[in-house]
This record gives C-alpha cells, structure tokens and sequence, in this order.
C-alpha cells in the first residue's frame, strides 16, 4: 500500500517539475525574444553592408574617371608640346622622358630657373 510520506514525496517532486518547466518556458521566452533582435540586427547589418558596397562602387568609378580625365589632359598637354618641341628643333624624346621628375634644382620661389628640359623646378 503507498504510504502518507510516498505521497509527500511524489507531490514535492511535482512541484519541483512545474518550477522547472515554468523556469524553462521563461528562458525560451527569453531566447525567442533574444533570436529575434538578433535576426533583425542581421538583417539591418546586410543592408548597410550592401549600401557600402554600393557607395564604394561609386566611389571607385568617380576615382577612375577622374584618373581618366587626368590622363586625358596630360595627352593634350604632352601632344600639344610635341609641335612645340619640332618647332624649336628639339629632339622627338619618348613620353615617359618628357613625363619624368626633372632633377632636383637648388632654386626655389622667385628665382627658379628652368630644369634642362625647359620645365621649371619649383621643388
């Protein structure tokens, strides 16, 4: 037969389960709760990652395009030089010659005088 103390112990070890049970259900609560901010900090997080690589896509187009426009006008200026050069009986040097640094000149500010390939050196 089942005796008074069985019955204590039966209905102790209930009420720890339905505190465990409830204690659980809390902290799913809470882990939903948490799975939620997250997935929706993920999502927010992946569009400002696509805006950047978008913008850094404009940015890399502008650059290039700028570099291009440089490139454009040193052309004009080294092929409107070229005459120039022929007129004066100057030798025909290749581009990357004309394009060089000149050398590095004492003479700064006022009194810069013109490098040997008739560029001024203001450094």
């Amino acid at each position: 037969m089942i005796s008074l103390d069985q019955i204590l112990l039966l209905q102790q070890k209930v009420e720890s389960a339905v505190e465990k049970i409830s204690a659980l259900q809390a902290e799913n609560d809470a882990l939903r709760t948490k799975c939620a901010e997250l997935s929706q900090s993920l999502s927010h997080k992946s569009e400002q990652l696509s805006a950047f690589e978008k913008d850094q896509s404009k940015i890399e187009n502008g650059i290039l395009k700028a570099l291009d426009r440089l490139n454009a006008i040193e052309n004009t200026i080294l092929n409107a030089a070229d005459p120039a050069a022929a007129a004066s009986g100057e030798s025909a040097a290749p581009a990357k010659a004309r394009t060089a640094p000149p050398p590095a000149s004492p003479h700064t500010g006022a009194d810069a005088a013109p490098a040997p390939n008739g560029e001024f050196d203001i450094f």
